[in-house]
């Protein structure tokens, strides 16, 4: 008889242990967290680097990388947003603003061209909305950054200024 007895609860027992984790009632808590309608925060101010500009014509990876991009109109409509005031430069190091004529005398600089920006730094927030499967992206700030060239001619970034989006 008391084998007739542990038998069922050992089985009863394996059956319950052998379960795979119910992952939607541990989902169901995670989707109660939403902070915004764009989701919950993933990454809470996160700092990247995104090269604008293909170091390498000859590299296929960047080339399809950067195949969707429309470089002049990305860069064009920067500097257009900061001359009609809509966004405000910074000094990227001593966080001062800049005028409008403070970066018109970048630009008239001898050697400066639009088209040697290579790179944006993002300051991001990132949102992720398990409900309807989406990741969204606010963008912060961007730091614009310029190709130079080393006389051997390795290129490194140099921060040109930083525009703040949204405000």
């Amino acid at each position: 008889m008391y084998n007739k007895l542990i038998i069922p609860i050992v089985l009863l027992f394996l059956a319950f242990a052998c379960r795979r984790p119910d992952h939607t009632a541990q989902g169901a808590d995670t989707l109660t967290t939403l902070d915004t309608a764009a989701g919950m925060v993933v990454a809470d101010t996160i700092i990247y680097d995104v090269l604008i500009q293909n170091p390498n014509p000859e590299d296929p990876w960047a080339v399809q990388c950067l195949k969707g991009l429309n470089h002049s109109l990305f860069i064009d409509n920067i500097f257009t947003m900061i001359y009609s005031g809509k966004l405000t430069p910074y000094n990227h190091e001593t966080r001062e603003k800049l005028t409008s004529a403070q970066v018109q005398k970048m630009e008239t600089a001898e050697g400066f061209d639009r088209d040697n920006i290579g790179m944006i730094q993002f300051t991001e927030v990132w949102y992720m909305n398990p409900v309807n499967g989406t990741m969204t992206k606010k963008v912060h700030s961007m730091v614009l950054g310029y190709n130079y060239y080393t006389p051997d001619g390795e290129r490194f970034h140099k921060a040109l200024f930083r525009v703040e989006m949204g405000k």
